[in-house]
């Protein structure tokens, strides 16, 4: 595993630091335990700001993974401005389909993700960084502050990727669609203190002060673009290029060892572009211009200029409402872009010129697709889809050279997350909401939030208005916020493999600098560094091919539902990358821990630049779509619920928002954990919330509705179909006594205690139900051994199917670690908080390391074991605008991931572990002292600096709703994994794919495994004497409440002679109470 083998990551305690390196305002709180590198400590003991160098703030060193050591000739770095995760996946719903696949960006076959945040001139963090900031990460290898390019917080400037490869023979190009003076482009040919510093003169961003060449500065952007001369430059920006320039003289690049001018220095009162066509410059301004060029080197680069600022978006603009949930949804409009190329066009050209076949060494090439983040600030979704559409053309046309070419690298990634939301579709919310209708999707309809700017300006003027009432935007400057969530990065072709995991930033640097043997040593640059070569993971070019992109597993006829499999991005055998058995699974789940869930609990509790031990520290990592469907129509729900995505990854089905272990029309289909009790493995199901909450019920039951809790009572009880008294499976606690799990552990306490209608001998489980006693007493009767605290679930000794432990230490769900924090709507205006214990969490309460520790000591067995973990209230706190509660939550994930981890250590087994989250969630870091549509929390962080989390999902900001009612949101979520067949988490993947790796990594038959339901119920004096209650040694075959058609003996021989005489999925006979 990473957190064994890879020392260079940054995994010390603060104890290991060097304590008179620590910040005088790092303070440790309830749960904070500071691990940040030393080298990236940007305060020091006395209160003064320390400027990190390139390199010092990589989780890796300069010498980088070594997962790979394979060279590239070639790199394409392919940049999504603003590229989050909610940004991808509303592309992909809208574009796509949800269950459908770019063609590039979903193509990649390696995936990681990395943290973004910047270090401001004070050395305080800044959570939410800008596109300047972080395009200095990953063009030199160091942090900046917000609005630099390529210097560090004093001023220095810093060898960037352009410049190395120039000056080791390599061709070179920087193509974009914003003005190719803004900051990402920017940050590959300049360096200078402020991002704005366009142009030479006038009265549009001019360069100022020591920065200007006539005051002996390196000049402004536009000015060092044409220094820097790569070979080809594309984008907008035109009209910085007619400004005058001031000072003549020589090229002033201060690290290119060859300063090649074109033979002309600068003349003073030309213009920058005239003396860009002095200098040698192939200047061009519309698509047939690009076309006719034939050549681009040192001695004729191009210079592209095809607007005067940035180039127009795919998509017309589309404006968001404040919506109750009804207003009609639109359909993005493709807009007149006139005879500027598109990105694509431009990428397929650069390549063209760059590529030489006949020459020693071969290109570096950026390419952005920047208005992304430009349509976001402006709360458009259709013109942010349009721009995610052009990332996705651009890697195409990059995988088609790559994969013809066999020596090309191709780098994917964001600089920082933005501000959109997927929310929940038909209901009012404190953000401004564009509806869209997609047309891949049967006419489903997305809702696309945005709430990081308050509804009244500072004049308490509305800042959204009707397109018929004038200027949409009636704000000047007025922009939607970043946010500071990690981003994906993803990778192809030679050494991809090392942007697999959890990096920062700057890392990304190092990959593509090692993968070129660009590792230091220019004058003026960095040292030369050591390539680390020693740490190789599974190779991730080779997989089985994904269904489809445009096969659509829900469109299908009316009344018939997708069956297990159909909604698997690689169906039930899977990629295939790794075919190595496990004994054991263990699945941990975080419930509403999306990355900007994750990042904001590693920031509070680690430091940004610090890991979480046990998530951060797996050994390949992916991401997965979570949507459900719509119970009438059939069609995409874009946000899930804890019900359908655990019936998704146990039971390999899509189904509507509140059903457990059902398909779309009802009807029960068999989850991974019933098949490994059928197997004759142990299984395990622990939980921080109720045990019958949606996440373990999945795992355990079989429910028409998640709140079919109990048997009787007055909450949540079962009704209908589901009742025993009328033939059906039960309520979920008597389903969780019936399933026999070993070892089930969590709260819900207080449904046990409701009285059992139907008694009689259960014949699925074997289990005898007395009725009017309650469902505890029952379950007590027929062998249970039932805890309620931390002390008497240690005392526990053994658990198998004879003498299974439940344990119960709530009424309700767990308490959570930390205490409840309260948001208010000027919380951007308030001092930052620190995070309390919470005096309800007592010595007596369990954390979920110390359950899960437990559960893998009680199933340790011959046979192995499945076990699934979950930290339910990241998910719970989130609903409550809850920060610090659900910052708690992620680090009792983590401490659950750690406990894992030491186990398989400690014991040797061959066991896959995989952890996840079931949806993503309303949390949003956001720029501190800033405040939005929403409610604000801001908090101190153990790195001492100030994070903001934003909650902007619920109704309206009233207690009642903004303190109960945030909602869930619909993007993709991380999955990481370590141990046999992990690397098939890897690339992207569907939350019901996660059934079959288990499955296949288990050597269990997913589909065709002969298992059936059996409801039951016999009389208890017509039951024969002497029926078996199962096995001490692992679960046994003959009394699960799920039986097989088949003995012990036979059970092999069977399964098969079933296969063959029903060769078509068994699920389809099964559920005799699924009923609509």
């Amino acid at each position: 595993m990473r957190f064994s083998s890879k020392a260079v990551a940054a995994v010390v305690s603060v104890s290991a630091l060097a304590m008179a390196n620590l910040p005088v305002s790092l303070a440790q709180s309830a749960e904070q335990a500071f691990n940040g590198k030393d080298t990236c400590i940007t305060i020091d003991s006395e209160g003064n700001a320390v400027a990190p160098q390139p390199g010092d703030c990589t989780q890796f060193g300069k010498g980088g993974q070594g997962n790979s050591d394979a060279q590239a000739r070639n790199v394409i770095f392919i940049l999504g401005d603003g590229m989050g995760h909610q940004e991808i996946t509303a592309a992909r719903n809208y574009l796509k389909g949800a269950n459908g696949r770019f063609e590039g960006l979903d193509e990649l076959t390696a995936s990681g993700a990395y943290t973004t945040f910047a270090v401001g001139k004070d050395g305080k963090r800044q959570y939410v960084t800008d596109s300047a900031a972080s395009a200095t990460g990953w063009s030199t290898g160091g942090k900046t502050y917000n609005g630099a390019l390529s210097v560090d917080i004093t001023g220095k400037p810093h060898e960037n990727l352009v410049e190395m490869a120039k000056n080791a023979g390599m061709r070179t190009g920087n193509v974009s669609t914003a003005e190719i003076q803004d900051a990402t482009p920017g940050a590959m040919h300049s360096h200078i203190s402020k991002r704005g510093y366009y142009a030479p003169s006038g009265d549009a961003k001019p360069v100022k002060g020591a920065e200007a060449r006539e005051n002996g500065g390196l000049g402004s952007i536009s000015e060092q673009i044409i220094d820097t001369r790569a070979d080809v430059t594309l984008g907008g920006g035109r009209k910085y290029f007619d400004a005058e320039v001031l000072e003549g003289g020589e090229n002033r690049n201060p690290f290119l060892a060859e300063k090649n001018d074109g033979g002309a220095d600068w003349e003073a009162d030309k213009s920058v572009r005239e003396n860009a066509i002095a200098k040698g410059y192939q200047v061009v301004d519309d698509k047939q211009g690009l076309e006719g060029i034939t050549v681009a080197n040192q001695d004729q680069p191009v210079l592209g200029l095809f607007h005067d600022k940035n180039m127009t978006r795919k998509f017309e603009q589309t404006v968001p409402v404040k919506s109750d949930g009804t207003t009609e949804p639109e359909v993005c409009k493709e807009a007149d872009r006139g005879d500027e190329p598109s990105a694509a066009e431009m990428t397929k050209k650069a390549i063209e010129l760059l590529d030489d076949p006949s020459a020693d060494k071969g290109f570096f090439l950026q390419v952005e697709s920047a208005s992304i983040d430009k349509a976001d600030h402006a709360a458009d979704a259709c013109g942010m889809i349009g721009e995610t559409e052009q990332i996705d053309e651009v890697i195409k046309e990059a995988l088609d050279f790559a994969k013809a070419d066999g020596e090309t690298m191709i780098v994917v990634t964001a600089d920082h997350a933005h501000t959109a939301e997927i929310i929940p579709d038909g209901r009012p919310s404190v953000s401004a909401v564009t509806r869209l209708q997609s047309p891949k999707d049967g006419g489903a309809v997305m809702s696309v939030g945005f709430g990081t700017q308050p509804w009244l300006d500072e004049n308490g003027n509305p800042v959204f208005d009707k397109k018929e009432n004038g200027d949409p935007f009636d704000t000047p400057g007025f922009s939607m916020m970043h946010t500071g969530t990690q981003v994906r990065i993803a990778g192809f072709g030679p050494g991809s493999e090392n942007v697999n995991g959890q990096l920062d930033q700057t890392d990304a640097f190092y990959v593509m600098a090692n993968a070129l043997g660009l590792n230091g040593g220019t004058d003026g640059g960095q040292k030369p560094w050591k390539i680390n070569k020693d740490n190789k993971v599974v190779s991730l070019a080779n997989r089985s091919k994904a269904k489809p992109g445009d096969e659509l597993c829900y469109l299908v006829a009316a009344g018939e539902a997708p069956k297990v499999g159909d909604c698997a991005q690689f169906g039930k055998d899977g990629q295939g990358i790794d075919n190595a058995k496990a004994k054991n699974v263990v699945v941990l789940i975080g419930d509403g821990t999306g990355d900007s869930e994750i990042t904001a609990a590693r920031n509070y509790l680690k430091g940004s630049a610090g890991r979480f031990e046990g998530l951060d520290n797996l050994d390949y990592t992916g991401y997965l779509t979570t949507f459900s469907l719509d119970k009438e129509t059939g069609l995409p729900n874009y946000v899930a619920d804890s019900a359908a995505t655990g019936t998704a990854w146990n039971s390999g089905v899509k189904s509507y928002n509140g059903a457990i272990g059902v398909d779309n029309a009802g009807k029960p289909v068999a989850t991974m954990g019933e098949l490994a009790k059928a197997r004759g493995m142990k299984i395990g199901n622990v939980s921080t919330a109720e045990i019958q909450d949606a996440t373990p019920a999945a795992f355990a039951a079989h429910a028409l509705d998640r709140s079919y809790y109990a048997p009787s009572g007055d909450k949540k009880v079962a009704k209908g179909d589901q009742l025993r008294e009328n033939g059906g499976l039960g309520s979920i606690s008597e389903q969780i006594v019936d399933l026999r799990a070993d070892v089930t552990l969590g709260g819900g306490s207080k449904y046990f205690d409701t009285e059992v209608v139907q008694g009689g001998k259960w014949n699925a489980s074997g289990n005898t139900w007395t009725a009017g006693k309650s469902v505890l007493d029952n379950a007590k009767d027929n062998g249970y051994q039932v805890v309620t605290n931390a002390s008497e679930l240690e005392a526990i000794a053994e658990a198998n199917s004879d003498k299974p432990v439940l344990g119960l230490f709530s009424e309700g769900n767990m308490p959570r670690v930390l205490n409840q924090s309260i948001p208010t709507t000027d919380g951007g205006d308030q001092q930052p908080a620190t995070c309390v214990a919470n005096p309800e969490f007592t010595e007596e309460t369990p954390r979920l390391g110390a359950m899960t520790s437990k559960a893998l000591e009680l199933l340790q067995n011959d046979n192995g074991f499945l076990l699934q973990v979950e930290s339910a209230s990241p998910d719970k706190a989130d609903h409550q605008a809850d920060a610090c509660g659900l910052i708690g939550e992620v680090g009792q994930l983590d401490e659950a991931v750690q406990a894992v981890q030491k186990w398989v250590e400690e014991t040797g087994e061959e066991t896959l572990i995989v952890a996840t989250a079931d949806h993503a969630h309303t949390a949003q870091i956001t720029y501190d002292n800033a405040n939005t549509a929403g409610r604000v929390t801001q908090l101190t962080t153990v790195d001492g600096s100030t994070m903001a989390v934003n909650f902007a999902t619920s109704k309206t900001n009233e207690d009642e709703d903004a303190l109960g009612g945030q909602q869930h949101t619909g993007a993709q979520l991380r999955v990481a994994a370590s141990g046999p067949g992990a690397a098939n988490v890897t690339g992207q993947i569907d939350q019901t794919d996660l059934f079959f790796l288990v499955n296949n990594a288990l050597g269990i038959e997913s589909i065709n495994h002969g298992l059936t339901f059996d409801t039951t119920m016999t009389p208890v004096e017509a039951q024969p004497e002497g029926d078996s209650e199962g096995s001490a040694q692992g679960s046994s075959t003959t009394s699960p409440w799920l039986i097989a058609v088949l003995s012990i003996s036979g059970i092999i021989g069977l399964l098969s002679l079933i296969s063959l005489l029903f060769p078509f999925p068994i699920d389809k006979v099964l559920g005799p109470i699924a009923k609509r």
